[in-house]
């Protein structure tokens, strides 16, 4: 009986852990509003847009989940999804992909204008992307494409020394 208690106790722990985890997914409708998002204690924030219909951004979510981990509070991470451009999608689509990769970060739901969205980033809407912040709103580095989950950490952290 001994013998069983360790996979007990970790068969428990591993049910616990999936039963309690849940998306962070927002809808919204206004790009402006993305800021909001992110905490104030947050020095450099992290922009990613992507779809869950688009594979590198589907591909780079491990990598994502990495670099949030690889930081503290002060540097946030927010994704931007663009599933609803697509005909009938549906948010508990999203928030179950997201459940699934064990996205802790905060995701939006991006409802409004596409074209409006790419003006409010500046770019033409090929996914994904992914931009760094201050705190202030200054755009500090952007990628076209897939991370890199080790340059886009040291990226991150040379980003963040500069601004202390």
């Amino acid at each position: 009986m001994r013998k069983s208690a360790p996979f007990a106790v970790s068969f428990l722990s591993a049910l616990l852990a999936t039963v309690t985890f849940a998306a962070d997914l927002r809808p919204l409708k206004e790009p402006a509003k993305i800021d909001a998002v992110f905490p104030a204690a947050a020095k450099v924030r992290v922009v990613n847009v992507w779809a869950t219909w688009c594979v590198p951004c589907v591909a780079e979510m491990p990598d994502l989940r990495a670099i949030d981990a690889a930081f503290g509070p002060e540097v946030a991470l927010a994704g931007v999804s663009l599933d609803d451009m697509i005909p009938g999608a549906k948010p508990a689509a999203v928030t179950a992909f997201l459940d699934k990769q064990r996205i802790a970060f905060p995701n939006v739901y991006y409802t409004g204008n596409s074209d409006a969205l790419a003006d409010h980033f500046r770019f033409n809407g090929e996914i994904p992307i992914t931009m760094v912040y201050d705190r202030k709103g200054k755009e500090l580095w952007r990628h076209q494409g897939r991370l890199d989950r080790d340059q886009t950490i040291a990226r991150v952290r040379e980003l963040l020394r500069r601004t202390q």
